[in-house]
């Protein structure tokens, strides 16, 4: 696994559009309002870090190297799993400076910087848990049109699902109000516990898609 973290990190250092994407958000955030300007840093440059992942998926197979790859000592499973490191050490390392950038940027307190900074952590991780199978499965640019199309599937599934929620509740006043419930039973769970939940939530996500990962990994012709 640690070679192939080394090709990976050698593929995005020669990435000049990705240090371009970089110094347009730092531009770009000094412009923006500094209540905004916090979960804007951490929630873009932490995606920003974790989809690194599809560009190394994408050079893999635009020059034939995963059919190399597959010729050497470099078991399927490591190969998968693999992605899944270098993604997780782009987008936490992403996350960590942009939510200290933050932390100096956001005119607000620092704790609750560190609040949005973790949820935001979490949301996304779930994201690359998503995104990460369905590129090994489909490859890369299949896999962006597939991310495509869950993407629109889940706007109209939010939509509808609004729809049933207001079709229950009647009115958006009430329906408001039982999500402010929510949200307040979720403030109202001791912290330990709800750190807890959340850390076995994740790593029942990450078995489940390095499972999904691996067999399709396993199953790929070259």
């Amino acid at each position: 696994m640690r070679g192939l973290l080394i090709k990976d990190f050698c593929i995005i250092s020669k990435n000049k559009k990705f240090l371009g994407i970089l110094l347009f958000i730092s531009l770009f955030v000094f412009m923006m309002p500094a209540d905004m300007a916090g979960s804007f840093i951490i929630s873009y440059v932490t995606i920003l870090g974790g989809t690194l992942v599809l560009s190394t998926i994408s050079t893999d197979e635009f020059d034939k190297s995963t059919m190399f790859l597959m010729t050497l000592p470099v078991q399927r499973k490591t190969y998968a799993l693999e992605k899944y490191a270098f993604s997780f050490i782009c987008s936490f390392a992403c996350w960590g400076v942009s939510t200290a950038i933050s932390c100096i940027v956001a005119d607000s307190d620092i704790i609750e910087v560190v609040k949005i900074a973790l949820i935001l952590l979490v949301v996304l991780s779930l994201f690359q848990l998503i995104m990460i199978p369905v590129q090994i499965k489909f490859g890369g640019e299949n896999g962006r049109m597939v991310l495509m199309g869950m993407v629109v599937g889940i706007l109209v599934a939010g939509f509808v699902a609004k729809k049933g929620l207001l079709a229950v509740f009647k009115s958006e006043e009430a329906l408001s109000l039982w999500i402010q419930g929510m949200i307040r039973l979720f403030d109202d769970l001791n912290t330990p516990l709800l750190i807890v939940l959340t850390i076995f939530a994740m790593a029942v996500c990450f078995v489940i898609s390095a499972g999904i990962s691996i067999r399709a990994m396993e199953k790929r012709e070259f």
